[in-house]
């Protein structure tokens, strides 16, 4: 089966990690340099990402962080979607 929720090697390393039953935080929040200068379209990006996994039937819960906000939430990988055995 072809992998269509990760686009690109950034979201493919978090969607790597989630996968393997990590907490991955907030992954804008180590965005530095030059990189940052493109937040906007990473944020986008990471969206996109858990959007394509919860419409695929995969769940992610959200963890906000000590303030209460999402840059350093964390997030994990609950439930994956069942697989019809041929």
């Amino acid at each position: 089966m072809k992998n269509n929720i990760a686009k690109g090697s950034w979201q493919a390393q978090i969607w790597k990690e989630l996968l393997s039953g990590e907490c991955v935080t907030n992954p804008l929040s180590y965005i530095r340099g030059n990189a940052a200068r493109f937040m906007g379209k990473y944020q986008s990006s990471f969206y996109s990402l858990l959007g394509r996994a919860e419409k695929a039937g995969y769940k992610i819960s959200v963890e906000r962080g000590p303030r209460g906000g999402y840059w350093k939430a964390t997030y994990q990988l609950i439930s994956c979607p069942i697989q019809k055995v041929a």
